[in-house]
């Protein structure tokens, strides 16, 4: 399958910022399929974007951030000194670090083990085909990350706070957006119960 190496303008930002304290460790570290979850989202990114990623670290930062150097030097790597205060700081944070000739932001999670390149070459295969669109995830009946914003919806993003992500933006009545089946994207890692889930799923 070929990717969409050459989508112009389209940067990936990897939200890794959360402390995880329900689970009581970093989930950025959990081992799936013999590698940590954040190289695992990592390295989708860049299979969609090879020079247009950022990760947003909080958090365990300087961890995470010798991970990446030693594994995904083509990845730039910001951290958010606030990312206490929600996951939207992030996302603002990440958008505020993207040059001026980005067109769209593909915002990823950390912490969905079963998001691959496969399943953002979907989105961004949506997304193209209405570029003014969003384009978003669609699993248990709602929207969410993956998704792919184009930049005349940033200004709304930085308006927003709290713990919600994009999310609460797509839902808001009047926004449309090319919803893509992804059931793959409900299992995100927050709590042990979500590790066990995971553990016990043949993959």
């Amino acid at each position: 399958m070929t990717m969409l190496n050459d989508c112009s303008g389209l940067w990936c930002i990897i939200l890794a910022a959360g402390a995880s304290s329900r689970l009581g460790k970093p989930k950025q570290l959990i081992q799936y399929r013999g590698r940590p979850l954040l190289l695992h989202a990592a390295s989708a990114a860049t299979s969609i974007s090879p020079t247009r990623t950022i990760v947003v670290l909080g958090a365990h930062s300087l961890r995470l951030r010798a991970l990446l150097a030693r594994h995904l030097q083509n990845v730039s790597v910001i951290v958010n000194h606030q990312w206490g205060s929600g996951m939207m700081s992030s996302l603002i944070v990440g958008l505020r670090a993207l040059p001026s000739n980005a067109c769209a932001a593909l915002l990823m999670l950390s912490d969905q083990p079963r998001i691959d390149a496969r399943s953002l070459n979907r989105l961004v295969k949506a997304w193209r085909a209405k570029p003014n669109v969003p384009a978003a995830a669609y699993f248990s009946e709602t929207i969410g990350a993956p998704a792919i914003l184009p930049k005349h919806y940033w200004a709304d993003i930085k308006l927003l706070s709290g713990d919600t992500g994009a999310r609460s933006l797509l839902q808001q009545s009047g926004i449309n957006t090319t919803a893509v089946a992804m059931p793959e994207a409900a299992l995100d890692i927050d709590t042990n119960e979500d590790l066990k889930r995971l553990k016990n799923t043949v993959n």
